[in-house]
């Protein structure tokens, strides 16, 4: 009866980190151009925060290697994603812009959408995670 009881309480346990382990995005960023700074990340699941300092799911950063980087989020649920990049060179935390309104460093975005005049909608960026996911995300440079 001792040893029926605890596997059950062993089945419990095992059962309940199978199904409330969470999966990762896998981001890879190509096209970086040099060395400088970092590539700053963020995903985002709510539209009304995309590209916002705050509300975003997971973020951080990476140092930038020329060419390609991989970044791996935690603890991602399921769901309706967009994600940006940006590679800050000079490491002061914003992107920086031209007397022209251009930006200076690279940026990027899940889906890489077209890029006109200022920064593409959460709705052209948007990916559905299911499990363990994977992100291309191409660094654009302007200047």
């Amino acid at each position: 009866m001792k040893l029926k009881s605890v596997f059950t309480v062993f089945c419990l346990f095992v059962s309940f980190a199978i199904f409330s382990q969470q999966t990762s995005i896998s981001i890879n960023v190509s096209n970086i151009r040099n060395t400088k700074g970092t590539v700053k990340w963020a995903v985002f699941k709510d539209a009304s925060k995309f590209n916002s300092k705050d509300g975003y799911a997971d973020a951080g950063s990476v140092t930038a290697k020329k060419g390609n980087v991989v970044i791996n989020t935690k603890n991602i649920p399921d769901g309706t994603y967009a994600i940006s990049v940006y590679h800050d060179e000079n490491n002061n935390s914003d992107v920086d812009f031209s007397f022209l309104g251009l930006p200076v460093e690279g940026f990027g975005f899940s889906q890489n959408p077209r890029i006109y005049f200022g920064p593409p909608k959460y709705k052209e960026c948007t990916f559905t995670k299911k499990g363990n996911t994977v992100q291309n995300v191409k660094m654009k440079y302007y200047l």
